[in-house]
């Protein structure tokens, strides 16, 4: 199996390389291409990814669910693997998601992810077993890594694209149509956001906006840049 690995970027010029980097080195047992797509940054995100990935699109502005659908569609792998740029797969990535589509029927499963860990502290950890057991609800997050394949994602609409709840909104459309599989295998998201946000005040926050999008407010109006 091929991976494509689409990274959505934003301001990440001090972590991308080394990120891409070791991306690169634990991507050893099947091909894979990297393709990064930059939502308007104003640091050196851009030509620090170049040296570690195949291909670097640039839109104008940060929306990670149009990022994400551009690197879809230049996508030419049998498996959509989609990372934030803060987010670290665990070292077997590739062998754990090649295991679970090649044994798992497909038509009864719409995308797998990973277990996110936020790191440690008790709020942290809480936070981490909160997103986790969201997905058995059909809600995966951002920060988990989403794998699925072109065939699924384009019967699915893609990515929305939205600044803010894309993830919700695609998890919505995924569990449409099957399971969102929870892996065991862990990924690491960088906890800077939500330490200067509060972890506690960011679930709440991100539940009040969930909300609102459901009541009926544009994603637009619920944005906040990062």
């Amino acid at each position: 199996m091929k991976f494509s690995v689409i990274v959505a970027a934003h301001n990440e010029g001090p972590q991308i390389a080394s990120a891409l980097k070791r991306l690169r080195q634990i991507s050893k047992t099947s091909p894979a291409e990297i393709i990064v797509v930059d939502g308007g940054s104003d640091d050196d995100t851009v030509s620090a990814a170049r040296e570690w990935c195949d291909q670097v699109l640039v839109l104008d502005e940060p929306n990670r669910g149009a990022q994400w659908h551009a690197g879809a569609q230049k996508a030419t792998g049998d498996l959509l693997f989609f990372l934030r740029a803060d987010v670290h797969p665990p070292g077997n990535w590739q062998q754990a998601l090649e295991h679970f589509w090649l044994v798992t029927p497909v038509e009864k499963v719409a995308a797998a992810v990973f277990r996110v860990d936020y790191g440690g502290g008790f709020s942290l950890r809480s936070l981490s077993a909160w997103s986790n057991a969201r997905v058995r609800a059909g809600l995966a997050s951002a920060d988990h890594g989403l794998c699925t394949t072109p065939e699924i994602y384009q019967a699915v609409g893609g990515y929305p694209p939205f600044a803010e709840l894309e993830d919700f909104e695609f998890s919505r459309r995924l569990s449409a149509r099957g399971r969102i599989a929870l892996l065991p295998e862990r990924v690491h998201a960088a906890a800077r956001r939500l330490r200067s946000q509060g972890p506690f005040r960011y679930a709440l926050r991100r539940i009040w906006k969930e909300t609102r999008y459901q009541l009926g407010a544009t994603p637009e109006s619920l944005f906040t840049p990062q």
